[in-house]
């Protein structure tokens, strides 16, 4: 299975004279359309700009505002909303909708005074991509943590200079994406949030990111998995106690880290004797920073059949646990020291 291609931003032209946009991050969506304008005003002075909702108009609406001249023959940005429902078929309609086959014509022999922008969440392949691609631009906005870290940092950096006036470290931005995700209006509130902190010229740091935004629940789980995977059971039990006396969570959580933790282990350990490529198995099991290098060696060591009953017997011992039957907290102590203990003499 071939890897993922990293993800790139679009590169935008003038020319274009149609282009897509789909994405599940409104954010993003939301810059880029600002960039596309900022483009063309550049290139053509003032633009107009005209939105429509693709859910509730037709393609009658929209081709006559790409087709008439604008006000004082400004150049024009016309938007479609929602394109995916604009491009759709009426219910029980079968092939091509009549939206799409007088897109694809309008495709062929677009204005030269007007770019079509067409934004969706979602959108289904045809032979209107191969016709955009021509004219314009397809682009889609889909990141992933495995291969698109670098993006994402180099994004917040810059968006933390040019927006909130202020620097970040490395680390911090790093550490920002692990807790809040590849979420980019989130990431853009908590850098302004961190940025108000510092000042302006100020320097966000790793720490503050600690202080100031919340853990994440993979967070929380990857402190007992790494304390595991470490090889020292001391470490693993004082890493459980911390969790259960300190921090205060909760014991489902934990349960949840340490089958999650023999899942990872065991899949890992199948997809590596398929000769399935390092890449794909760390985006598959979303094995990233300090996680990837313990368990792609722990699964390097142990076949996934030992795994396997490693998982089935942890399961069985919650199972008890969520019976009712003993202690949960001198449950989940022996299951740590069972883990941590099997895992340490396998991988000797």
């Amino acid at each position: 299975m071939a890897g993922r291609t990293a993800y790139k931003p679009p590169k935008f032209d003038p020319a274009h004279r149609v282009v897509v946009l789909r994405g599940k991050d409104s954010f993003l969506v939301r810059e880029y359309t600002k960039r596309l304008s900022g483009l063309l005003e550049e290139t053509h002075g003032d633009i107009e700009w005209f939105t429509f909702d693709g859910a509730a108009t037709s393609a009658a609406d929209v081709l006559d505002e790409l087709r008439s001249f604008g006000l004082l023959q400004q150049h024009k940005l016309v938007i479609v909303e929602q394109a995916d429902a604009f491009l759709a078929n009426s219910a029980g309609s079968k092939g091509p909708s009549r939206t799409r086959r007088l897109l694809e014509e309008y495709v062929q022999q677009p204005v030269e005074n007007a770019t079509l922008l067409l934004k969706s969440e979602t959108w289904k392949a045809g032979k209107l991509d191969k016709l955009i691609a021509a004219e314009g631009l397809m682009h889609k906005i889909e990141l992933n943590e495995a291969t698109d870290m670098p993006f994402a940092v180099r994004w917040c950096v810059g968006r933390t200079a040019k927006a909130h006036g202020a620097t970040i470290e490395e680390t911090a931005v790093t550490l920002l994406i692990k807790r809040i995700g590849m979420e980019f209006g989130r990431l853009d509130s908590e850098l302004g949030k961190l940025a108000s902190l510092v000042g302006p010229d100020g320097t966000i740091t790793r720490q503050q990111v600690i202080e100031m935004t919340g853990v994440s629940r993979e967070e929380q789980a990857w402190a007992i998995q790494e304390a595991i995977l470490s090889g020292r059971t001391e470490t693993a039990l004082g890493t459980l106690r911390e969790l259960q006396e300190v921090s205060r969570q909760p014991t489902e959580l934990i349960l949840w880290s340490l089958i999650d933790l023999l899942r990872k282990l065991h899949a890992t350990s199948a997809l590596r004797a398929q000769g399935v490529p390092e890449s794909e198995i760390c985006r598959q099991q979303r094995l990233f920073g300090s996680s990837r290098a313990p368990v792609l060696r722990m699964a390097s060591r142990v076949d996934a059949t030992t795994f396997s009953r490693m998982l089935r017997s942890i399961l069985r011992d919650v199972h008890g646990i969520r019976s009712g039957y003993g202690r949960s907290e001198r449950t989940l102590e022996r299951m740590t020291i069972r883990i941590a203990d099997t895992l340490s003499t396998l991988a000797a």
